[in-house]
């Protein structure tokens, strides 16, 4: 199906895309901006770049939202983050992801996990893929310091206003040869990659979308230095939390993952807010998010 807007919309949701990866590129250390790729999520165009680099086998931390039911295409084996490296080395997989904060708020070392790899393994490297989605919960560090080939994430989570709702994600591309083969990939696309917009291109990024995100980020203003400072008053929500869960805080990343019942009233401000979380196994993850 083609993308079938008029020319106005068209050179409008060029402008968008282009705002959203140069702040994507500003806010969290995405450079060079052109070897972002845009997306409506992160799983689908990850499935493709495996396919085309004919990743076969794929090791997971065990702290990852996704599993092998994500990728039944190939052979998937989750390890403990303290284990990875040395499974990653003993099996050699073709393909390795690691998240910067887990889903339930566990922060791990990525940047270290990764230099592990690449010591052992040396041009042999796996494919090493950082899920970006609650970075924020540790404050954005760089994306190009994680020492990732792909990085991918959203800024829903922890940037956009809560409940938001973006549909929109990203993936940048550490080398410019994995790069060219996103852009193969993905140049077909609807604003996928940086350019001039095909006639044809297919429906893929959802223009609402694209254009709610970019003119938020025009309107918010945000500075780094005003992430690191929205990520310090995080931390302080988790310590107040905590301290009434009567509950530790646990490490830097704020996320609260826990057991214990949280108080109606709190709970119901909490859900209010889009904050809450509740796992099938009785668990509830509160994202501690200062921001109105």
């Amino acid at each position: 199906m083609r993308f079938t807007d008029n020319p106005f919309d068209v050179k409008r949701s060029a402008r968008d895309a282009a705002r959203v990866r140069r702040e994507i590129g500003r806010l969290f250390g995405a450079v060079p901006t052109a070897r972002i790729v845009l997306a409506p999520a992160l799983l689908a165009p990850l499935r493709q770049l495996f396919s085309a680099a004919h990743v076969d086998r794929l090791i997971l931390t065990s702290d990852e939202y996704y599993d092998a039911r994500h990728f039944p295409e190939l052979a998937v084996e989750s390890v403990p983050a303290a284990r990875l490296v040395a499974r990653v080395a003993a099996t050699k997989p073709g393909a390795v992801i690691a998240s910067v904060v887990s889903w339930h708020g566990a922060a791990l070392p990525v940047p270290a996990l990764f230099a592990g790899i690449r010591r052992a393994l040396g041009a042999r490297a796996p494919l090493l893929v950082a899920d970006y989605t609650h970075a924020g919960a540790i404050g954005f560090p760089p994306v190009a310091s994680l020492g990732a080939d792909i990085v991918g994430g959203d800024p829903e989570k922890w940037l956009l206003p809560p409940k938001h709702g973006s549909r929109l994600a990203f993936l940048w591309m550490r080398s410019a040869v994995m790069f060219r083969t996103a852009a193969r990939l993905f140049s077909p696309c609807f604003l996928a990659i940086d350019g001039a917009v095909d006639s044809r291109s297919a429906r893929w990024i959802d223009p609402a979308a694209l254009s709610e995100t970019a003119e938020w980020l025009a309107a918010a203003g945000l500075t780094r230095r005003a992430l690191l400072e929205r990520h310090q008053a995080n931390l302080q929500m988790k310590r107040r939390l905590a301290r009434r869960l009567g509950i530790p805080p646990g490490d830097d990343s704020s996320v609260l993952w826990t057991n214990r019942p949280i108080p109606t009233t709190l709970d119901r401000r909490l859900t209010r807010r889009g904050l809450v979380w509740r796992a099938a196994d009785g668990h509830t993850r509160i994202l501690c998010r200062s921001d109105p």
